[in-house]
């Protein structure tokens, strides 16, 4: 059945996982086959957004825990290395969230809760700020420790701060990359299907906390023709109008 977002399921979109990632021993990698796929990630990661970009998207979470299921739309904006903002409005046209993330802070506001949430350099373990910081600010980022051949596709593990992120690129017909990232006791899952280097309509993304098992299904359903500009990444809070009296942390 579908109904209102609740508290976890707006939160859970300040969180971005796809299907859990298994174990597996390691084959060990030639010297060969390291630089091969020490080439690759190089590719892979040369191939991320560098410019700020914009998007229209479509959302639907599915939270198990509660047997429910939201469908939503909202937008992207991403400057890569500086900030990504999320905001997702709710069937009457009101904002439901509202996610800002930089390197150093964050904020999360959910109006029909009257709550608004900040942090610096901290990662709460019910919201996913590490994981975006991750792979919208710094992405694929980290040093590479492991590498291999599985399944005729490269899979790497890369150590990022303190988290873990094993990281693959699946044969999917697109560009497809699934990541893995383990950090403070927490595991999150996040596949992506892209149609080139540069963000386009049609691309989509599951997300999974792999704990709850909430999933978070994305689509860009439009791609901004201007990029955004700068401001768009200030702090909310202290943007003119800005108002979150009254509002809990």
């Amino acid at each position: 059945m579908r109904r209102s977002i609740s508290l976890g399921l707006v939160l859970a979109l300040a969180i971005p996982a796809c299907s859990p990632v298994r174990s597996r021993p390691w084959p060990a990698a030639t010297t060969q086959a390291w630089s091969q796929l020490r080439g690759v990630l190089d590719r892979e990661r040369s191939e991320r957004p560098r410019d700020p970009w914009a998007a229209g998207l479509r959302i639907t979470m599915r939270d198990p825990l509660r047997g429910r299921v939201v469908d939503g739309r909202g937008a992207i904006a991403v400057s890569p290395g500086r900030a990504v903002r999320m905001v997702l409005v709710g069937a009457a046209g009101a904002t439901v969230l509202d996610a800002w993330v930089t390197r150093t802070r964050w904020r999360v506001a959910i109006p029909p809760l009257d709550l608004v949430r900040r942090g610096g350099l901290d990662e709460p373990r019910d919201m996913p700020v590490g994981f975006l910081r991750w792979w919208f600010l710094t992405p694929l980022g980290g040093i590479l420790i492991a590498a291999a051949f599985v399944d005729g596709g490269p899979l790497w593990v890369l150590r990022e701060g303190d988290g873990v992120v094993e990281l693959r690129a699946p044969t999917c017909g697109r560009g497809c990359l699934q990541a893995t990232r383990r950090a403070l006791g927490r595991a999150e899952t996040v596949e992506e299907c892209r149609e080139g280097a540069a963000p386009t309509a049609g691309d989509s993304a599951r997300y999974v906390d792999e704990t709850s098992g909430l999933k978070v299904d994305l689509r860009l359903e439009s791609i901004a023709v201007v990029p955004p500009r700068g401001e768009a990444f200030d702090d909310p809070d202290t943007r003119p109008g800005a108002n979150t009296e009254g509002a809990g942390t």
